[in-house]
């Protein structure tokens, strides 16, 4: 006779003799029991090098042009943002010359550029280049626009030595930027502040600075690569014959090797340990113990390489240094001197004038009256 009656429960085991439960499998995509699901993880974006216009969905930028400014870095821009226009078959970017006063501005080389108008301080742009020579006498107006346009979340470039009117503006301040490398010892005379890099161009909280020249090329392939794709980038470098898109973290500065055709590591080490010690000069036993060689072999690899010995291949690199200083900073003749270690005036004097043909003094005002 079969029992109908229920099986009788086991008796329920101690607190002290339960097992722990079993493990649960995780399964991809699937929380465990008794959790909740975690939340996506926002990839953070990166801050667009233009802003857009909402009603028009163009790039829209307002090109400041100021006294001696480079014509080529308006090329430079003007031309990329056209091309890729013409590759995308309507307009991307579009771009009106302003000038403080409305007027039509001599450039570098003295012709006059005409303008579309002059700054309207009513106007909100959304996007904004500066070219400029270094004088930025005058440009009270000029500043205030731009914090103005900042605070209203526009964006600002500036280019090459413009970089100081950002800098004067106080749009600078606590933020990484550029500036072409000829005018980088100035600025950091003018704002010993500033957090300059050696880099193409720099982005940072709505505040952008180019190097000029050819980094304004790549600026702008960038934007076309942000707005049209990699594609049709590299159509636009292809018709502008510019062979390689280059990141705003590259350096301005091409390496020794890309400059002179120099493969030898010891040798590159040498000139990079002599190039990060201007001011203070090394023996060729000390050059020679940096780059890990003997000092008679480093002597016969500059000598074959520039003719010359470590000690005056040095002496070279500090000299043009000293040029530089001497046309683009307002360090006196004695205060550069020091600065690159020499050890008395008479004696950067004497070393000047055999590498130049002029005294310091003289080559400083020749400059000037030129």
């Amino acid at each position: 006779m079969l029992n109908m009656q229920p099986s009788p429960r086991p008796a329920e085991p101690s607190r002290s003799s339960r097992s722990e439960p079993a493990p649960q499998v995780m399964r991809p995509g699937r929380p465990l029991q008794g959790q909740t699901a975690p939340l996506p993880q926002r990839v953070p974006q990166a801050t667009p090098l233009l802003r857009q216009n909402l009603t028009s969905g163009r790039f829209e930028i307002e090109v400041v042009l100021l006294p001696g400014f480079p014509l080529f870095d308006l090329a430079a821009l003007c031309d990329t943002f056209d091309a890729a226009n013409r590759q995308a078959e309507r307009i991307i970017f579009s771009w009106r010359l302003l000038s403080p006063d409305g007027k039509p501005v001599a450039n570098a080389l003295g012709a006059l550029t005409a303008v579309h108008g002059a700054i309207d301080a009513q106007r909100q742009p959304d996007n904004i280049l500066l070219l400029s020579s270094g004088d930025l006498a005058g440009t009270d107006k000029l500043q205030a626009w731009l914090r103005q346009t900042v605070a209203r979340h526009g964006h600002v470039l500036a280019s090459g030595a413009a970089v100081g009117l950002m800098a004067k503006a106080g749009l600078l301040s606590a933020k990484a930027c550029t500036a072409h490398w000829s005018a980088q010892d100035a600025l950091l005379e003018a704002w010993p502040d500033l957090n300059l890099s050696d880099r193409l161009y720099v982005a940072q909280d709505r505040r952008l600075t180019c190097a000029g020249g050819k980094a304004l090329i790549d600026f702008a392939l960038a934007c076309t690569a942000a707005a049209l794709g990699e594609g049709t980038t590299r159509k636009v470098a292809d018709a502008l014959n510019h062979d390689r898109l280059r990141p705003g973290s590259e350096s301005q500065h091409a390496s020794p090797a890309g400059i002179r055709g120099i493969h030898n590591r010891v040798l590159l080490k040498a000139i990079e340990v002599i190039e990060a010690n201007l001011a203070e000069p090394m023996s060729t036993e000390d050059l020679a113990d940096a780059a890990g060689i003997c000092p008679r072999q480093l002597q016969r690899l500059f000598k074959r390489q520039f003719g010359m010995p470590p000690g005056q291949f040095a002496m070279q690199r500090r000299l043009l240094k000293a040029r530089q200083l001497l046309h683009q900073t307002e360090m006196s003749i004695t205060e550069v001197g020091v600065a690159l270690g020499f050890v008395s005036l008479s004696h950067f004097s004497r070393c000047y004038a055999k590498a130049f043909g002029r005294q310091p003094r003289q080559d400083r005002l020749r400059l000037i009256c030129a």
